[in-house]
């Protein structure tokens, strides 16, 4: 069900067009006194505060949303400010974050303001909170989680589409390499990609992200390029944007820079090993100047066109990240199995 005092605002106000899917559980209210601001607050579970949704999901995307009423509106200085329903800045003060959610909200709200500062705000109370977590990463010293085992082959057990897409866009008898544009080319290449981050130490304890099975989707690296891909199938959403976002953020600082705020403070795990090209990845990324984050889906949600990839890859990071996005062709037996 969509929310209808936001679609008012956003059509008559902003000449945003065509939003019927804007969430209900996003609250939208337009200053114009002095600047024009859009202020969009979500509910305390979409920013992992309470149980905590997945941060793809409609009513916490607000980076997708913000890239979105940026493409469309059409009052060019229009800033959007995040602010969330109740929320009081003692709710989180520092230290290790209580849950997975709320840590990667922190995290994303952090990157989201240091690229889009320009026309991206927080309330007071979100503020406080960014500036504790930012000091919290400051200070502190941290480590990933590389896979433990090889990704998962069995057809069986991918069960979904997506996995099985995944799955054959990496295999080595498939035209995946080419259909994304490498062919012929000297490319490293695998999935499912581990995004956990830890304090110190690699427990439950003290864990800042969510773990287990939160991974990147795909990656490619080539030269001084890494490309990592969030896939979907069958699945027009526009958390996708939101997915990419934090992850492409995270390969930055954990992996190439290895610096979550002013220093290197992230100790890359055992990259001895080899399951998933692991160590192929630690060693190749030290020389690439680029990280690009590609959505890829057979189809994509009307909304994400190439006008929402323009206002991302406007980001205030010298080029470091760049977005694209790929369409292929579910139809044709998924587009990626060689031609005999």
């Amino acid at each position: 069900m969509a929310n209808k005092e936001a679609e008012k605002i956003l059509k008559d106000d902003l000449g945003v067009k065509s939003l019927r899917s804007f969430p209900k559980n996003i609250n939208v209210h337009y200053y114009n006194d002095s600047e024009y601001i859009l202020t969009m607050t979500l509910s305390s579970k979409a920013a992992g505060l309470d149980k905590g949704v997945n941060m793809q999901d409609n009513a916490a995307a607000f980076e997708a949303w913000c890239f979105i009423i940026k493409a469309y509106t059409n009052i060019k200085n229009l800033k959007i400010m995040l602010d969330i329903d109740g929320v009081v800045n003692d709710r989180y003060v520092g230290g290790i974050p209580s849950n997975g959610h709320l840590g990667r909200f922190l995290y994303r709200i952090l990157k989201f303001k240091e690229q889009y500062g320009k026309w991206f705000l927080l309330s007071d109370e979100l503020e406080a909170m960014r500036k504790n977590f930012a000091d919290f990463l400051r200070r502190g010293e941290f480590v990933n989680n590389e896979p433990s085992k090889e990704a998962e082959d069995d057809e069986d057990v991918l069960g979904t589409a997506e996995g099985y897409v995944e799955k054959r866009f990496c295999d080595d008898d498939s035209d995946g390499k080419e259909i994304l544009g490498f062919k012929g080319k000297n490319v490293v290449m695998n999935r499912q990609l581990p995004v956990g981050l830890f304090k110190d130490e690699k427990s439950d304890a003290t864990a800042v992200f969510t773990g287990k099975k939160s991974a990147i989707d795909f990656w490619l690296l080539y030269n001084n390029e890494l490309n990592i891909y969030e896939l979907k199938a069958k699945n027009k959403m526009v958390g996708i944007l939101t997915e990419i976002f934090f992850y492409s953020n995270y390969m930055r600082d954990v992996y190439w820079h290895k610096s979550l705020e002013t220093k290197p403070n992230v100790r890359i795990c055992n990259t001895k090993k080899t399951d998933r090209s692991y160590n192929k990845l630690c060693n190749g990324i030290k020389n690439i100047t680029k990280i690009t984050g590609c959505i890829l889906a057979d189809e994509f949600h009307p909304l994400i066109t190439d006008a929402v990839i323009n206002i991302m890859n406007h980001n205030g990071t010298g080029n470091e990240l760049q977005y694209d996005k790929k369409q292929y062709d579910l139809k044709i037996d998924i587009q990626v199995h060689k031609k005999e």
